[in-house]
């Protein structure tokens, strides 16, 4: 594909996956799902993404200087939040635990290794398989039952949408780390972290707005089974 045209095809697919990124965030707000912890720490993690991604995507040139410093402090957070949101989930006490040992984990390798790319690397590449595994766990424990709460439909989606994020976007972004691709081919990776973007939202997005409920805790769990 001619560079001038996937240049082109990456920057469109970014803008959508900008807006894309927004709408967990709207249809939290406009469904009125404020009791929903869970909610609000997946709408805050799309929020920040599209706000972390918006200066390149639109290449604004002050954002060049510090963006290797912004991306090693999002990082830190990336692993936390999909922790905080199983932990409000399921309202576990071992997700709680997993998620104050990950702060440590960061805590020590930041330690040895210093405040780095190297230690950024590290980070995100345990978080995101521990991330990609958690949601894998989740949509399997989501098919393992009959019958469902709309609540449960819900978080099917919002698994099923990580699940994308994770294995398309992040994994394969270190495969083209590894390798040392040119920048022509990270044209590639770009696009490939958009197209993840755009199916994780959605499917996000989906969720929210067929099966989340306003209602919250007990309320959800003593609604009819399907």
């Amino acid at each position: 594909m001619e560079t001038g045209v996937l240049s082109g095809i990456v920057h469109i697919l970014g803008i959508v996956a900008l807006f894309f990124s927004f709408l967990p965030l709207i249809l939290y707000w406009y469904k009125g799902l404020a009791e929903n912890k869970a909610y609000m720490v997946i709408s805050i993690f799309w929020m920040i993404n599209a706000i972390i991604y918006a200066p390149e995507i639109f290449h604004w040139q002050w954002y060049v200087a510090v963006d290797e410093q912004i991306t090693k402090y999002y990082n830190l957070f990336d692993a936390p939040l999909i922790l905080l949101i199983f932990y409000y989930a399921f309202e576990k006490k071992t997700f709680l635990f997993i998620l104050l040992s990950f702060i440590i984990f960061e805590a020590i390798v930041i330690k040895l290794t210093g405040f780095n790319m190297n230690s950024n690397d590290i980070i995100i590449g345990i978080g995101s398989l521990l991330c990609l595994g958690l949601n894998l766990w989740g949509i399997n424990k989501f098919f393992r039952q009959i019958n469902h709460t709309a609540s449960e439909k819900a978080y099917m989606f919002i698994f099923a949408g990580f699940i994308f994020y994770y294995g398309l976007c992040v994994d394969l972004i270190y495969i083209f780390k590894f390798f040392h691709f040119s920048s022509g081919q990270k044209q590639y990776q770009a696009l490939i972290n958009f197209t993840a973007m755009v199916l994780s939202t959605s499917l996000i997005s989906y969720g929210f707005c067929i099966y989340a409920r306003p209602e919250y805790g007990q309320a959800q769990r003593q609604e009819p089974k399907s």
